[in-house]
């Protein structure tokens, strides 16, 4: 999905950008969790966060079982390099495969 990651292709390279804003997002929806649990002690919108916390999170970890797949092979063969950091918007996690 293009929301978890970007992958682009060249000839001698493959580029796999790791997006950050879903880890972002599912720090803020267990930030309302935390708070929901501790502070507001609702049930009724613990009902409504949890499911929608737990879809996201296997949402994105089959978006991005393929990458991760894809990077393991690479990794065994000693093709990849990373750069960035998964935190940062301006420079995000970055894997670059050689062909």
């Amino acid at each position: 999905m293009k929301y978890f990651f970007e992958r682009t292709e060249t000839s001698s390279t493959i580029t796999i950008v790791l997006k950050p804003h879903s880890l972002y997002l599912m720090f803020l929806m267990l930030g309302c969790w935390l708070f929901n649990d501790f502070v507001l002690q609702s049930v009724a919108i613990a009902q409504i966060i949890m499911p929608i916390f737990i879809v996201f999170m296997v949402i994105r970890f089959f978006s991005l079982i393929k990458v991760q797949k894809e990077v393991i092979v690479a990794m065994k063969q000693g093709k990849v390099t990373t750069s960035g950091s998964k935190f940062s918007v301006a420079n995000p996690f970055t894997y670059t495969i050689v062909k």
